[in-house]
């Protein structure tokens, strides 16, 4: 318990437990140190009710709220992070040779018995505009036969070309 807080500027409370019943408190001293005050949330309870006199009970509910959402945004960006320098994950939209060399050995030489997989490859380009736009029936009929992904492969690109293949 911080004693001496009337020399203290209040910065932020919020809960810290999911029953809701302690609250962490963040204070600055004179000299700028950051102190913090763990609080439980009880009625009659002195430091429960010097932090009252600071925020109110529906502020400290939006202040944990807002907390818990930078938090999880934090978390998650840190673990994309981690993924990425792990190879777990890649950034499609910076070069990267590791991802080009997963999506050859994926899509040009993968297990052709994987059946799920082929599935969710041709869902994918039928749900991309170019071929979902198209109105080259035969092909579009051509692509849901194939028993390959570069088979599939080879369908879409027929689908979309634009007078580049030979």
């Amino acid at each position: 318990m911080i004693k001496e807080y009337d020399e203290f500027e209040f910065i932020t409370a919020y809960f810290i437990n999911n029953e809701r019943s302690i609250v962490q408190v963040e204070w600055l001293d004179k000299d700028g140190m950051f102190h913090i005050e763990v609080v439980e949330a009880k009625q009659g309870d002195a430091a429960w009710n010097r932090l009252l006199s600071h925020i109110s009970e529906d502020e400290l509910h939006e202040t944990t709220y807002k907390y818990i959402r930078e938090q999880n945004t934090i978390f998650e960006k840190d673990v994309i992070t981690i993924a990425k320098k792990r190879g777990l994950i890649y950034d499609v939209d910076s070069i990267n040779s590791r991802f080009y060399k997963v999506f050859v050995d994926n899509i040009l030489f993968g297990d052709d018995s994987d059946i799920e997989r082929l599935f969710m490859y041709k869902l994918a380009l039928f749900e991309s505009d170019p071929i979902k736009n198209s109105d080259k029936k035969e092909l579009k009929a051509k692509l849901r036969k194939t028993t390959t992904v570069c088979d599939a492969t080879r369908v879409a690109m027929e689908i979309v070309d634009r007078g580049n293949l030979t």
